[in-house]
């Protein structure tokens, strides 16, 4: 990657904070997670302020992702706490509110470790998630689908699965 190259702007939506900043470093430096969402309600209220380029104004800040909102996210990255039900429901609502198509990327639920998350596991997301996109983005990054990372599963389909 050039160092003249900016990191693609994403938004990440998770349940655990401590997972979602090390995600986030894991990311890093293809894909700069701009904003850090912790719930459902959250990303109601944030998700069209992000997707318009503007400042969320979150009722519940972390210190999560970089906070420049000087350019719109192109990607939604959601864990797998959120059911693909509620990234469905995002997605209709607030699909085709950027100026951009912006890639909405889940995690497949099925791969929840069944304990305590191992010391790769943070790492391991954002790679598949690092691959999801960039598949995306080699594509034209034109269609707004939802994109599902899977780590234990074979990938299939344009984008390693359809939803």
């Amino acid at each position: 990657m050039s160092s003249f190259t900016q990191p693609m702007p994403v938004v990440a939506c998770g349940r655990i904070p401590t997972m979602g900043k090390s995600i986030s470093q894991h990311l890093l430096p293809e894909y700069e997670v701009i904003h850090f969402i912790l719930s459902y309600e959250a990303a109601e209220a944030e998700l069209p302020h992000l997707l318009a380029g503007r400042d969320p104004q979150s009722r519940s800040p972390n210190e999560i992702g970089t906070h420049d909102y000087s350019r719109p996210p192109r990607a939604v990255i959601f864990g797998r706490g959120y059911d693909p039900q509620q990234v469905e429901e995002l997605k209709k609502k607030f699909a085709g509110v950027a100026k951009e198509p912006v890639a909405w990327v889940r995690g497949n639920p099925a791969d929840l470790p069944a304990g305590a998350a191992g010391p790769d596991y943070a790492q391991n997301i954002a790679a598949g998630m690092k691959k999801v996109v960039k598949k995306w983005r080699d594509e034209g990054g034109k269609d707004e689908e939802i994109l599902f990372e899977s780590h234990k599963h074979k990938f299939k389909g344009r984008y390693q699965g359809y939803l």
